[in-house]
């Protein structure tokens, strides 16, 4: 949270930031009432003490940011690093105490109304009220499932902060004494249905709960998934959930055949694997001795003897070397040298986000860069890195592709669709950027889609291959994700296409209008 605030201030818009004095002096005002020292806000930067909330909604207001986008980025990061079982958020604020108090009964009707929308503020507010009313009592009972099931269609759907604010605010919901019983069966249920097209998210978000119904839906899905997407889905969500003893003890051999066999099968998913590797690294030392030593099989892979060594995808000096170009790039794009701050923090992040075998690592570290003054020239640096053939071809390209939909804009939108039309790419490059489209800052045009979707399809009719219908998979994504109706009919009436592609088409088309539109705001 220090490093955050204390880069947006030194590398903001204006320069008057740059001495300590003058935005101390500045700090009264707007929403915060009290004198604060240059000492106080020191302490906030460099990590010494909590920052609160109201603190860092003035950051917003002076560094002149979107309002809230500075909260629901520390709220999305805290959230992933805390513990489970809280329902409050890791940002503590005061409720209004000025709201009328029938502003609850208000939002849980919106919440539970068909029509209506609400916005990421709304969610926010709704689930923080019930996050301090831990034994409220909602009428109809129903309405706990009602509210939960439109809060996770609304995640699913959503990009950029509406979906940090509602990722949090069903994480509230996952730790709240009476709703999360509704929320864990609202994923559970979303999960084992095949018409559904966002699993990974929908698993993966159940590792906010302690409930033991969470736990049991988890391995559920491990050994019998829905899909692969599921099953990933499921790995994400033990990675807390073995960090936090969400599993019982009668359930860990289960937990450790299943992690095995998927190390041992080399046909699934390029993911799959490390991410398994990863999560029998980290059982407990009782366990780990013994999955160590039938782990001898992933030593001749390098990639899996890597990430069993030391938790990464690649070697140490390798990655080092990539990670200190490209930290090099970014800090000399930004508008000025500061000749005093030395940043240490940035290095760690790019290291995460490129190196770590779990997902969920590299996008929060996505995230934290996302929102700061590094995150254009980090995404220019990153297209730069993906014209390079050797790159292309390094097993770091996916996630540089990744990491642009967290961090690229209009300019870098251009590249993605470069490399999803581009023949010859590896299979892996070309997946993450049909996956990544749908997510990239700006727009593509009909035109794009239609050529990006004949190429493929006309691919994968000739040969069959996984990698094209993977593709035309994250395409057809990228079309719901953009809203764009008319594509999406074209996709579900077009008989040439693989099932799953019209099915997912089909599934897009029925979201209602509240869903898809409220989950922009």
């Amino acid at each position: 949270m220090g490093w955050l605030l204390r880069v947006n201030r030194l590398h903001g818009p204006t320069e008057r930031w740059l001495r300590l004095a003058a935005f101390a002096g500045a700090f009264q005002g707007g929403c915060w009432a009290e004198r604060t020292s240059v000492y106080q806000i020191s302490r906030w930067e460099t990590g010494a003490v909590r920052v609160p909330y109201l603190a860092i909604r003035r950051y917003e207001e002076l560094l002149e940011v979107p309002s809230h986008s500075l909260v629901a980025l520390v709220d999305t990061i805290l959230r992933y690093g805390a513990s489970t079982g809280t329902a409050p958020p890791m940002l503590t604020r005061a409720l209004d105490q000025a709201a009328a108090p029938e502003r609850l009964t208000e939002l849980v009707d919106l919440a539970s109304s068909s029509i209506a929308r609400l916005t990421g503020a709304e969610w926010d507010e709704l689930t923080r009220r019930l996050a301090a009313e831990p034994s409220m009592v909602i009428t109809p009972y129903r309405a706990w499932s009602t509210i939960a099931e439109r809060l996770l269609s609304e995640t699913i759907v959503a990009d950029g902060i509406p979906w940090m604010q509602r990722y949090e605010a069903l994480s509230r919901l996952l730790a709240h004494p009476i709703g999360q019983q509704a929320a864990v069966a609202a994923c559970a249920d979303l999960a084992a249905d095949r018409a559904n097209q966002v699993f990974v998210e929908t698993v993966s978000v159940l590792d906010a709960s302690d409930h033991p119904d969470a736990a049991r839906h988890v391995l559920r899905q491990l050994a019998n998934p829905t899909n692969d997407r599921a099953q990933y889905g499921a790995l994400l969500a033990s990675v807390r959930k073995l960090r936090f003893g969400h599993f019982a003890d009668a359930q860990m051999p289960r937990l450790v055949a299943v992690l095995h066999e998927l190390t041992r099968d080399a046909t699934r998913r390029d993911d799959i694997q490390p991410l398994a590797v990863e999560l029998l690294r980290r059982l407990p030392d009782t366990i780990s001795a013994a999955s160590r030593h039938r782990l001898r099989a992933v030593a001749a892979d390098p990639t899996l003897r890597q990430v069993l060594r030391a938790g990464r995808l690649a070697d140490g000096e390798a990655s080092q070397r990539v990670v200190d170009r490209i930290a090099a790039a970014v800090v000399s794009g930004m508008p000025r040298h500061i000749p005093y701050f030395r940043d240490e923090v940035l290095p760690v992040l790019l290291d995460e986000m490129l190196f770590s075998p779990v997902f969920d690592v590299r996008m929060y570290a996505a995230i934290a860069v996302s929102g700061t003054p590094y995150r254009r020239p980090l995404a220019a640096r990153f297209a730069t890195e993906l014209a390079d053939p050797a790159v292309l071809g390094a097993a770091v390209a996916p996630a540089m592709i990744e990491a642009l939909r967290l961090v690229g804009g209009p300019e870098q939108r251009v590249v993605i669709e470069r490399l999803i039309t581009a023949s010859g790419m590896p299979a892996p490059v070309t997946i993450a950027a049909a996956q990544a489209i749908g997510h990239v800052g700006g727009v593509s045009d009909d035109r794009f889609w239609s050529q990006a979707i004949a190429y493929h399809a006309r691919m994968w009719r000739r040969s069959r291959r996984p990698a094209y219908a993977a593709a035309l998979n994250g395409l057809t994504y990228g079309v719901g994700m953009a809203r764009n109706r008319a594509m999406l009919q074209r996709l579900r009436t077009d008989h040439s296409m693989p099932e799953q592609v019209r099915s997912a088409a089909a599934w897009w088309l029925n979201l209602s209008e509240a869903v898809l539109e409220g989950a922009n705001q």
